[in-house]
């Protein structure tokens, strides 16, 4: 991006900052009540996708007017906001300029003691807790909790997790996967400053006078991911629906009695060059998914893999395998799920199991995951069980020996509906 280029976007964003006409706030629609459907779970904006508990915060009108009116809350937003203006003129990029907007470990206890507190008060945990935050197993890994405690450690999550995109999408830092997953800009670059500048003047200018106390650091954070086009997590949304919308109602009307397995579940393996589709253990893999679909192992198979290889791609791994399986090997388009946002194989595991746990397939029955040798391997030992355990924080199911060598064994587990706010990409 040219100097020239950066200082017109720092312009219209300073432009922003002038008076503008009063805007009608379109409220982000309130969490699912316990009763509802449980795929629409992850069917909403980026933000919510990624914060959840912030999206509930904001919908419930109880706790929304509370978190406005608590004076500790509104003391913590004019620290933050001073900390950003007196940032403006440092030198010292892009740390300086993106450190303000951090939420310090006081920051994050101050808000902590704030929902808390709240969390004791007569009626504010039915309507939130028990009402909304608890049915959705989004804070899965809190369950145990008291209501007080649960409330601020999910709290604590969301705010790790922008700060996580704050550092690495702003500050570039490096990511767990940098291969795939890294910042779209060079931040050693001059230039880099009028970015930032530019970032920041937009995000204050949309300031409203109903925010939350989390809502400017909220959009800071949404805002990164986008101008990195590192949106992956809202695509293919609804989930159930588009590609998945047939074989979501077809699962409706099988009889699970005549399979010996619940589904057959497929990774994807990317290529590592712009040109190809599929990685060949790829193309490998569908090749035995089709085999074994024919012969009547499950009635269902289900691909997993987001847009991973190389970095950017505009390839999505579960999408292009099931164009093949059709184009190719004549499987159903309504006996094809697709999970379209995984991007390691601790979130293939995590994601199937949503995938299981959200339509007709029974989690009782085993499911087959198909690969090839040396990937069941992987996928059935050690590592992947302890990859699992430090990056979800648990086993999103359990894996048991196969019929062959190509295959393992799989039962869901619910703890994977736990968002996971350290994994924007797919959280």
């Amino acid at each position: 991006m040219t100097v020239m280029l950066l200082r017109a976007v720092l312009f219209a964003a300073m432009a922003a900052l002038l008076p503008q006409p009063s805007v009608a706030r379109v409220e982000t629609p309130a969490a699912p009540s316990q009763g509802a459907a449980v795929a629409s779970r992850f069917d909403s904006s980026l933000a919510e996708l990624e914060f959840p508990l912030l999206a509930a915060l904001r919908a419930d009108p109880v706790w929304a007017g509370a978190l406005r009116k608590d004076k500790a809350l509104a003391g913590l937003v004019r620290d933050r906001a001073n900390r950003v203006a007196a940032a403006t003129g440092c030198t010292a990029l892009p740390s300086c300029r993106v450190d303000p907007w951090l939420w310090t470990e006081a920051d994050i206890a101050t808000v902590g003691k704030a929902l808390s507190t709240l969390a004791g008060k007569p009626g504010f945990a039915r309507s939130l807790i028990a009402g909304k935050l608890r049915p959705s197993r989004h804070f899965a890994l809190h369950e145990a909790l008291e209501d007080p405690a649960f409330i601020a450690a999910a709290w604590a999550d969301a705010a790790r997790g922008m700060n996580y995109v704050m550092r690495v999408y702003a500050a570039g830092e490096a990511p767990r996967y940098p291969k795939i997953d890294a910042i779209i800009f060079d931040t050693a670059q001059p230039d880099y400053a009028y970015v930032l500048a530019a970032q920041e003047a937009v995000t204050r200018a949309q300031n409203r006078a109903d925010d939350l106390f989390f809502d400017p650091a909220l959009r800071y954070a949404t805002t990164l991911l986008i101008t990195n086009e590192r949106d992956d997590a809202a695509s293919h949304r609804p989930l159930l629906g588009g590609l998945n919308a047939a074989t979501v109602e077809a699962l409706k009307g099988i009889d699970w009695t005549h399979y010996p397995y619940s589904a057959l579940l497929l990774f994807g393996h990317g290529p590592e060059d712009a040109v190809s589709r599929t990685g060949v253990m790829g193309h490998l893999r569908l090749r035995l998914a089709a085999d074994r679909f024919h012969r009547g192992l499950a009635p269902v198979i289900i691909l997993s893999g987001g847009a991973v290889h190389p970095s950017r791609t505009r390839f999505n791994e579960a999408v292009e395998m099931r164009e093949e399986l059709i184009r190719h090997y004549d499987v159903p388009a309504d006996r094809i799920l697709i999970d379209p946002h995984a991007r390691h194989t601790t979130t293939n595991l995590r994601n199937v199991s949503r995938l299981i746990l959200m339509t007709a397939i029974p989690d009782d029955k085993d499911a087959l995951i198909l690969s090839t040798p040396e990937t069941i391997l992987y996928i059935g030992g050690a590592e992947l069980a302890d990859r699992n355990k430090q990056e979800l924080g648990y086993l999103p199911g359990r894996i048991g020996p196969g019929p062959d060598a190509l295959s393992l064994t799989f039962r869901p587990d619910a703890l994977s509906f736990h968002v996971d706010p350290m994994d924007p990409l797919d959280p």
